[in-house]
């Protein structure tokens, strides 16, 4: 019976052991785990600053505050991309802008109608005239060549005082 006692006696302590090995290895897994996530938000809040010092100095690199070789060929990719933006959102603009000049809504009834109709298609109400907008005279912005209207203070593309 002894013998068995023993036996009994050597299987529980491996289970213990098991156990153990087991608690001491789900603690170190913790324990990794709350590291890599304390990287990922340093990480994450790193590339926020990383970010905002990007922007600073590409606007003092747009200023001429700043005059680098190579910070002035990545500047001057990046403002070519800056252009593209502006200019699709200009054209997005044209377009939703055409859309809806096309399509007004009747004052009588409020059932969509035509630019050109003279009377409402659902209601027959006569359509008010809706004005064209007027056309803007424009100057040339000297750092992007954008055209911008005569009163503008800064370039709507590039952000810069435009002088006279």
């Amino acid at each position: 019976m002894s013998e068995l006692q023993s036996r009994f006696g050597e299987g529980l302590n491996k289970l213990q052991d098991s156990l153990q090995q087991g608690k001491q290895k789900l603690h170190t897994a913790q324990e990794m785990n709350q590291f890599k996530k304390v990287i990922n938000e340093t990480s994450e809040k790193r590339a926020e600053i990383i970010l905002k010092l990007g922007e600073m100095v590409y606007k003092k690199i747009r200023l001429q505050e700043i005059s680098d070789p190579e910070l002035t060929k990545l500047s001057q990719d990046l403002f070519q991309f800056d252009q593209q933006i502006f200019r699709t959102e200009v054209e997005l603009g044209k377009r939703t802008e055409k859309s809806n000049q096309h399509q007004h809504a009747c004052s009588n009834c409020h059932n969509q109608i035509l630019l050109g109709d003279k009377f409402c298609g659902s209601c027959g109400f006569k359509v008010e005239e809706v004005p064209v907008s007027e056309i803007i005279e424009t100057k040339t912005c000297s750092i992007c060549e954008e055209q911008v209207p005569v009163s503008a203070i800064f370039c709507g593309c590039c952000g810069s005082h435009l002088v006279g």
